[in-house]
């Protein structure tokens, strides 16, 4: 006979069957979801449309980057900012906070065609 340290019964009340899992929501409206995920899903929706701004930004500055011939590196050093910083704003892992965004928003004016800015970098 084994011996157990700790008592079979248990003041939680069991059932034989496993517990129902609860029906999962489908993905389609965010109105379909429970009111908890709901709320979740509209902050989600207006977290991504407050940074849509930023988006475009650095949609624009990464086609200035192509259009200009440089490299990440070269427009890092341009903008005074690491080279991995600007990498993960490229590939939207994270967006410029409000003093980056300034600074990346002067580089795509001043750089852009439109605006008459210089096409190559200056030395």
């Amino acid at each position: 006979m084994v011996r157990r340290p700790f008592a079979l019964s248990s003041p939680w009340p069991m059932s034989d069957s496993a517990p129902e899992r609860p029906e999962q929501p489908s993905r389609t409206h965010p109105s379909s979801l429970p009111p908890l995920l709901q709320d979740y899903a509209d902050s989600r929706e207006v977290k991504l449309a407050m940074n849509e701004p930023k988006r475009r930004l650095i949609r624009d500055a990464r086609v200035l980057c192509k259009q200009r011939g440089i490299t990440q590196g070269q427009m890092a050093d341009e903008l005074g900012i690491s080279r991995r910083t600007l990498e993960e704003w490229m590939q939207s892992r994270r967006m410029p906070q409000a003093p980056s965004e300034s600074v990346l928003r002067q580089w795509v004016t001043r750089h852009s065609p439109e605006s008459g800015g210089p096409e190559e970098p200056t030395s």
